[in-house]
Order: structure tokens, then C-alpha cells, then sequence
């Protein structure tokens, strides 16, 4: 059973399988209760592929938000989280999300069209946000991601604020196909030194497995340096599970809301 929260069922801290009233009593025990007094208007919908698609909406004037955080959503009573795709500076709200089957979010979601209204929470939240990560002089910026794990990332990389911190930014995107890189490989690609893999297309021409085969020997994070390197990790529980341990082996340090750290995970919601 899987939740629509636009993350894959292997996330969400297994709340895909909660009731509705279950999942906003986790939500709300974590996060406190959510404000989604919003209602905006769509006005842009684009279906990368059958299974992906971003959605804009209008802004609200005072709406604030840092990248890389994400808030709730909702349509009919459903409410799910989100990260941002767009900058704070953007005069519009852009996210990305998974077409779930049988979602109790996405099945409605998917069908929005420019004019619909759907709700916004006012409340933004996360861990994954600059300020949770210590400075660093010559810093080299690691965004690694799986699936819709991007999302906050292309928030981040669309902010003008990131680059005053990290002038070096490098990503890593590992996608099942090469079709899942259609929505934001062209945006990535011209921004930042990019590492995209995929992991069940054996013709790609590209990186093929698990971006962990780049971290031994390879170009990722190869000659790592604590003083200057910042990791955020956004994907699979699994994926950042695994980075997690192989960045603490190395001396990095985990960074939360309360103590930045040289790399950030994001806790909540994992896709």
C-alpha cells in the first residue's frame, strides 16, 4: 500500500501504510500540526513520463520558505509532504512528484490542470537546508539523491544564495531508467559537475548501478576532504542508510537543526 506522498513505498518511514488519520498523527506528533490554509491556483502542469510530473502554483505574497525544505499538500481532505523544486526568490511554487498507483494523493493529483485549486501548507519544515551544514573556505557542495530524492536539491541549485556558500556544486542522481532523468537533467547539467546512474537499463550509456560503485575508486567524493567537502543525501532509505555510513566512516559528521555538521540527510520523507 503506498501513501502518494510522491515518494517511492520504500520510504516514508513505512507511514505509506498508515490510514489517513494515522499519518497526520505521525506527521503532526514530528512536525507539529500543519497549516494548510492556502488555497492556490495551478498554473502549470508537465508530465515528464507516465510516471513523473512538476506542478506549479501561484505564490502567495509573504509566503517564505528555505530550499530544500518541503511542507504539505492537499486535495480533498489528502494531505501529503512535498519538497520545494523552486527557489524562495521565484514568484511561483513548483514541486515534483511520482504518479502512485491507487495514491490516495497522486491518483487526484495527476489529474490537476492549470486553474484547479489544491491546497499549500503556509508551514515549511526540514532538515535539508544550508544552515545545517558548518562553513567551508574553497567548499565543494555534494548533492546526492535517488527518484523524486532530487526535488529539494533542484531547489537548492535554483537559489542564488548556494552559491555564495558553495561555488563548487557536484550531483549524483541514481534513477531505475533513463527517462526519470528527463524533468531536470538539462537544468542540472548546465549547473553543477553532474553523476548520473542507473540501475535497470543495461544500454545506457552512461554510469549503470548503485552510485556507492562511484564512491570506490571513483569520481565521487574521490580525495574527500572534511575541511572543504558538504554532503546532503535526499533518496531511498536504503541509499541513505548506506551513504550515511560510508560519509561517517570517513569523519564526517551529521548535521541537524539544532548543530550543523558536514553532511545532512533528510529525514522525513524518503523517496
Amino acid at each position: 500500500m503506498t501513501c502518494g506522498c510522491g515518494r517511492s513505498p520504500d520510504g516514508c518511514r513505512g507511514w505509506h501504510a498508515l490510514s489517513e488519520e494515522e499519518y497526520l498523527k505521525e506527521y503532526q506528533k514530528e512536525f507539529g500540526k500543519p497549516q494548510s490554509n492556502n488555497m492556490l491556483t495551478v498554473t502549470e502542469v508537465h508530465h515528464w513520463t507516465d510516471k513523473l510530473f512538476s506542478f506549479r502554483t501561484e505564490k502567495p505574497e509573504g509566503y517564505t520558505y528555505k530550499a530544500g525544505q518541503f511542507t504539505m499538500i492537499g486535495l480533498n481532505g489528502i494531505k501529503r509532504a512535498y519538497s520545494y523544486t523552486s527557489a524562495p526568490e521565484n514568484d511561483f511554487l513548483e514541486f515534483y512528484s511520482i504518479k502512485v498507483p491507487d495514491g490516495p494523493l497522486t491518483s487526484q493529483l495527476k489529474k490537476i490542470l492549470p486553474g484547479d485549486k489544491i491546497e499549500v501548507s503556509d508551514r515549511p519544515s526540514g532538515t535539508l537546508v544550508l544552515d545545517n551544514l558548518k562553513p567551508a573556505g574553497g567548499a565543494r557542495l555534494w548533492l546526492m539523491a535517488t527518484g523524486t530524492g532530487i526535488a529539494p536539491f533542484i531547489s537548492i541549485m535554483r537559489d542564488s544564495a548556494t552559491y555564495e556558500k558553495f561555488p563548487d556544486i557536484r550531483v549524483t542522481w541514481t534513477v531505475r531508467t533513463p527517462d526519470e532523468l528527463k524533468a531536470y537533467q538539462d537544468f542540472i547539467d548546465q549547473t553543477a559537475d553532474f553523476y548520473p546512474t542507473v540501475t535497470q537499463d543495461d544500454t545506457y550509456e552512461g554510469f549503470k548501478g548503485r552510485v556507492q560503485l562511484l564512491m570506490e575508486g571513483g569520481p565521487v567524493l574521490k580525495d574527500h576532504d572534511t575541511e572543504i567537502d558538504r554532503v546532503m543525501l535526499c533518496g531511498s532509505l536504503a541509499f541513505n542508510n548506506d551513504i550515511k555510513k560510508i560519509l561517517e566512516d570517513n569523519q564526517f559528521v551529521e548535521g541537524t537543526n539544532k548543530q550543523p555538521g558536514t553532511f545532512v540527510t533528510e529525514k522525513a520523507f524518503v523517496g
